[in-house]
Order: C-alpha cells, then structure tokens, then sequence
C-alpha cells in the first residue's frame, strides 16, 4: 500500500476497527428503542455492538425463551441492515457457563464441584464421593510424613499411631452466577447454579443450550453480521462457593499423587508452592480442554471467533483457542495512579502478546467498567478514558469493548457496574471524534508487525511485573512469551529467537538485565520514564505509537531507528505534519498530558531537516484575579448565580451553591474580557469536558487538562460550557465541579 493509501485508510478507518460497546439490555425491551438506540450508536461511528442480557431484564423475558429471542433478532437484523456487527453474549449474566443455570436444572450432576478436607482423630468408613484419603503428621496447620491410605476389607481407613485421617472428598460447591432478574444476584435465593466447566459434557450442555440456541433463530447472520460469541471470566467453583480447590470427576489422575492432596490445604514444606503450582497447571490444561477447546471448535464451526477472556488477567495461557483474545480493564486495577504496578498490570499486553505469538489478527479489551476513582464509579472521566484507552493501544490492544452503554438507566439500574460511557455520559455528542479515534488506533495495531526485540519470559498463569518497570521507563518494547512457547521457536541465523513474525534477540528470564545491553530503537533526550513507544511495520512504512502516561508534558529529542522521511500523525484530530529531523537525525517530540502521537517513517516520505528544536512562545501566565463569572446551569431549570475569581485566579465549585450539590451537567461561565492581542487561556482544574467560545463562537473543545487555547485579539466577551460527571447526580457525591482554576492567560512577549 502507498503511503496515500496509508494515510487515507488511518484518516477514515473502515467500520471493522469500530469500538464494539457492550450494551445493557437491562429493561422491558421494544423494538421502537431498539431501533433508536442501534441508529444513535451508528451517527456517533459505533458499528456495532455486543449484545449483553444484564441486571434489569424483567421476568416476563426469560433469557433464551421465543420473547427474548424476537428482540434478539430483531436487534441483529437491524444491525445488519445498517453494517453493523454483533458479538453474542453467551450468558446471562456472568460468569460464563451455566445458561442462567438450565445446565445444572437439566442434570443436577452437571453443578460446580470442588474438593473439600476432614481431619478425623477416629477410623472412618469414606462414602463414595471419597477421593482419597490420607494420614498426616499435624502440627499448627502444616502437615508432615504424608502417606496414602487403603481402606481394610470393611471398608474402614485406619490412621498408624501418631498420625491424623485426613478425608479428601468432592462436593457440589454451591456456587452461583449473577443471573439477570431481579432476585438472581449474588446471595440472593433464585441466583442461578454454576455448572462445572471442568467436566466436558456439562460444557457440551452449556454448548447446546445457548449456542445452538442462538444459531438456530440467527443461523443466516452468522460469519456476517454475527461475528463472534463472548464469554466471560468462567469461575469453575461459582460466586459464593464453599471453599475448596476446584475439582471434577477423574480428577486426580490429572493432577497427580493423592499424597499431595494436604499440600492443597496445609503447608506441606517446601514442596507446598510446587504442589499447588502443579495443581493450577492442571486445571488450567483442563479448562482449555474441556470449555475453551469445545467453544472454539463451536465458534469456528458455524463461521465465528470466540471471543471474551478468561477471569484473570495473567491468565495467558488460557487464551490460546480464542479467535479474538481478549483481558478486561475494570474496577480501576490499573489506573493512572499504578500503570505498571501489580498483578493485574500485565492484562494490558496479556492478549496482544498471546495474539501475537498465535497470528491472530485481533486482540481485545472490555474496558473502563466501574474504574471511577476512590470508589466513585460515575465520576470517570473523558480525562480517565483517554488515559486508559492510550494505556491499551500502545500495548498492542486493537479492539476495545467499552463497558457498557445501559438500555436503561431507570429505577437504579444506572448502579450496576456502571459507569454509562455511550449514551448516558456528558460525552454523547461528542462520541463521533471518540469512536473515530479508537478506530485509528485500532487500524494502526491491526496488520502490523510488532517490532520488539526482548521477550520477557512467563508461565501460564503468571507474568512478572515488576522486571519490566524499568523496560516500559526507558522505552525499550517488549512482549511476554509463555516459557512452553520455546518447543516452538526456531533460532534465526543471527541467533535470535523467532516465533510467528516476531524476532527476538534478547530474552529476560527473572530479573531486569543490564539496560545498556537491550536494543532500544527508539530514545528520547532528555529521559522521560512516563512515555511509552510501541513500534510496529505497516505495508512498508516504520509506525511509531508514543503516548504520555504521566501527569507533566514530555518534552525532548527523540532518536529512531528507522530510516527515511517522516511525518507526525495525530490519531485525535487527524492532524498530518512534516516530521523534521536535526543533523543528528533526532526529532523534536511535545507530547502534553494524556497526549498521543504516531511518528509515520518512510523512504517515500519526503526528509525534512532543521536545525534547532522548536522555540516556546516566551510570555508570562497572569491569573484572571477578581474577575466575574455570570454562571447558568444548561439543565435543571436552577437560576443563574455569580461567582468571583480570588487572587490567584481560583473559583469556588457550583456544588457550593445553595441546592447545587448533586447537579450534574453543563453550566455556562461568561465574562467580559476584550483582548487587543491574541493570548493563551489556561482554565487550571477543571471538572469534565469544555467547550470554549470567543464572541459565540467556538474556538476549541477540551475533553481533559490542559484545558488550553488561543483566544483571539480583538475578542471581548469569553463563554466556557463546562460539565461534571454524572456523580453528583446518581450517588451524590458533591464532587467538585465547574471551573476550579487558577484560570490564566498568557499574552505574548513584545
């Protein structure tokens, strides 16, 4: 493809790079809101969809019965009609795996198991769910001199002297799912049973119940408008189980010598952490065998990827059969506070890296479910969004399933798991730029060649850390190559290791080697540990994705590696520009807070050269003091009020304001300030999006801080239409909002 071509196709991305939302269907459904709700999702640039049973749903639609099933069609039909595309939800609601619990109701044998221990000090005669028992030396909850016991002719196991029975049993575990009618949530009595995944004819069931149900009523739409089957986070015990191992029939045999069972329960010594490591490899070879194999087979079968991911986010190894690897980001464990921190900090390269090493085209994430700060799930933000969807992209995500937008936000149904990020936000109106920027994004990591050298070496279900702060600090890419990938890498002719179409030279096993010795084909002067590089190849042309992580903008000298002209690429404003090198071949890279750039290198690119870096406008920021603010709320029918700006520019929050406290929405803020020469407004804090008008007419659209632009010379009267979150509102949480300031401007130097 040219590079014409290239920059046509990242300008105006097709509908397959569309974010694919997940939408509530949470109330008594018709087909006339079906419709309006599919057609406004399809003006903002959303084509498609994955269609979610959720909390809500009334009794009088069962899930899967002939009344659901004419609104599912329906809503698949219209989809098609528009272009859209569909991913079926496999459950209702989650975790994945019971047919809201007609798997366990058609056979009772088919619920969740798991395995529970007794201590006997007495002979005991076991029953037939015995799977084995065994004599221990006990003391303070560990366990030594373990041995294998065989019951005498009666029946009865007999401990040697000195030493505890313990009795190793399989039980129904008891779990649940949160299914979708009132009553059905966890704890409550009519949530549905779990069924066990670990058993491959309870998982035939599931199949048949919902998959085959599904196909028989939209059996033309699949491979076109029916894309794939989610399904989500499987627990194999179920919510609320008893509490034991999870466990199935035959079991054992698998997972190894029964006289290893303690280790499950008690501190066997140092054998414990290699029993209960054994242990997980066993059920995770298990599920993807029983559950994740069979949906798969399915899924390809009748023209679909499966879809989804699995309850972890290290849980690598689980995704081998997805035709669409998946990870979720929720419940803010990663945020901006902790991006490379923790166990769950991995789930952003979990699925590109398995998709990478498996050639699958597409890599997923459900993302920014319940990820409001401090608790407070409606106070996310446009600013939150944006960090959390760069924070994926540059990991190699190229497929974002945003959770959720609600059919319904009526009688509390705006509090499950929400926050709304589609239509219930302050951000609706503007969602067109949002989709369109996720589709660049996800254009550019679809059909590229990631370029990283260094593999960091991971197990199955786990994937270090807290070695890679310092790759992500100084730039150096990376992917996780699960250890059992090695059998088949095939060492290249400069000794590197070569898997799928990646390359590479340098392999970290446990700690972080010497930086100095890794490749770094993309360095920045002066050291900026909060931007991030992803560099992939494209139909010829070198594509290097830098996002700002960090709180402060990154400003410095950036060096690559790639040879010919150069461009800038701006993935939100579709801004294209010449990318000038210096003598030395180093760009001048301003990358402001949330900020994200594509640097495009290419030999048909024309070279552009400079020879110093850009210089900063000089000029002096003076706080708009004792300036007054005529304030209108745009809803709620609330009546104007002033406010005055103190000594340092700041303004006091509207929830200070008699009866203000829990509105959420726009007000406008407007004040006289005739200006003779052009300057630059900065609005400080801020609560949510601004839209910022000179004389009535709009100059610019702020989604997140900086809150910055030029205002022109000869203006005289300012308007800002600013919004909070939805959280004053739904949980009234007085949260701060409007202008917050200092407000500035900063006229230029004469």
């Amino acid at each position: 493809m040219s590079i014409d071509a290239l920059r046509g196709a990242f300008l105006a991305p097709g509908d397959e790079y569309s974010p694919l939302p997940f939408w509530f269907i949470n109330d008594e459904l018709t087909c006339e809101e079906l419709r309006r709700q599919i057609h406004d999702f399809r003006s903002k640039g959303v084509a498609g969809f994955v269609l979610h049973p959720r909390k809500g749903l009334p009794r009088s639609i069962p899930y899967l019965s002939d009344r659901y099933m004419d609104f599912v069609r329906f809503a698949v039909e219209e989809a098609g009609r528009l272009g859209m595309r569909v991913v079926l939800y496999d459950e209702a609601m989650y975790p994945s795996g019971s047919a809201h619990g007609m798997v366990v109701k058609e056979n009772p044998a088919f619920a969740s198991r798991c395995l529970r221990m007794s201590i006997h000090d007495a002979p005991l005669t076991a029953g037939d769910d015995c799977v084995a028992v065994c004599a221990a030396r006990l003391c303070d909850g560990a366990a030594g001199d373990i041995r294998v016991l065989t019951p005498d002719g009666s029946g009865r196991y007999t401990a040697p002297e000195g030493m505890t029975l313990l009795a190793f049993t399989l039980c129904y575990s008891g779990g649940t799912i949160r299914g979708v009618h009132e009553g059905e949530d966890d704890g409550e009595p009519d949530a549905p049973a779990s069924a066990d995944l670990l058993n491959p004819d309870a998982v035939r069931a599931f199949i048949r119940l919902t998959h085959e149900r599904y196909y028989s009523v939209l059996a033309r739409h699949f491979g076109n408008t029916v894309i794939a089957m989610f399904t989500d986070e499987p627990d194999i015990t179920g919510r609320g189980a008893l509490p034991g191992p999870a466990w199935t029939e035959g079991f054992l045999d698998e997972f190894g010598s029964a006289a290893d069972l303690p280790a499950l329960f008690l501190d066997a010594g140092e054998r414990t952490q290699v029993i209960r490591l054994r242990y997980r490899r066993a059920v995770c070879r298990r599920l993807n065998e029983t559950y994740y194999r069979q949906l798969s087979d399915w899924c390809e079968a009748h023209g679909v990827a499966l879809a989804g991911h699995p309850a972890k986010g290290y849980d690598i190894g689980l995704l081998r059969h997805f035709g669409i690897p998946g990870q979720d980001v929720v419940w803010r464990w990663v945020g901006p506070e902790n991006g490379l921190r923790g166990e769950e900090s991995v789930l952003g390269k979990c699925a590109p890296d398995a998709a990478r090493h498996d050639l699958r085209r597409r890599c997923a994430n459900e993302c920014f479910g319940c990820c409001g700060k401090d608790g407070v799930q409606w106070s996310f933000t446009m600013d939150e969004m944006k960090w959390y969807m760069d924070y994926l992209f540059v990991r190699g995500t190229n497929l974002l399933y945003p959770h959720a937008f609600f059919y319904s936000l009526r009688d509390g149904r705006g509090d499950e798991r929400p926050p709304d990020v589609g239509p219930g936000n302050m951000w609706w109106p503007w969602y067109g730029q949002i989709a369109l920027y996720m589709r660049r994004m996800s254009w550019l990591m679809t059909d590229s060649v990631n370029q990283a050298r260094v593999a960091v070496l991971c197990e199955e279900d786990s994937m270090p850390w807290e070695p890679c702060i310092p790759l992500y600090e100084n730039q150096i890419e990376f992917n996780y190559l699960e250890r059992s990938r090695l059998t088949d890498a095939q060492r290249g002719p400069d000794g590197g290791l070569r898997i799928a179409r990646q390359r590479y030279t340098h392999v970290i096993d446990g700690e972080a080697p010497d930086l100095s010795l890794l490749p770094r084909d993309a360095v920045i002067t002066p050291a900026a540990p909060a931007l991030r590089v992803s560099h992939v190849v494209k139909d010829g042309a070198d594509f290097y994705l830098m996002t700002n992580e960090g709180e402060t903008e990154i400003r410095g000298l950036l060096r690559v590696a790639a040879q010919g002209g150069a461009q800038w690429w701006d993935a939100w404003t579709g801004g294209i520009s010449p990318a000038a090198a210096d003598s030395e071949g180093q760009y001048a890279l301003t990358l402001p807070r949330r900020g994200s750039v594509i640097l495009c290198v290419s030999p048909d690119l024309p070279r552009a050269c400079t020879n110093a870096a850009p210089q900063q406008t000089p000029g002096t920021a003076l706080p708009l003091s004792g300036i007054t603010w005529r304030v209108t709320p745009l809803a709620g029918g609330y009546a104007p009020f002033t406010l005055t700006s103190d000594g340092k520019g700041r303004l006091p929050s509207w929830t200070e304001q008699p009866g203000m406290a829990c509105y959420s929405g726009f007000a406008a803020y407007e004040t006289e300030l005739p200006l003779d020469t052009a300057a630059a407004l900065d609005l400080g804090e801020a609560s949510g999006i601004a839209r910022i008008l000179a004389d009535g007419q709009e100059i610019a659209l702020r989604m997140w801080a900086p809150y910055t632009c030029q205002l022109p010379a000869g203006m005289r009267r300012l308007r800002i239409e600013i919004c909070n979150t939805p959280a004053n509102a739904y949980e009234g949480a007085a949260l701060p909002s409007g202008i917050l300031g200092p407000v500035t401007i900063t006229r230029p130097s004469r």
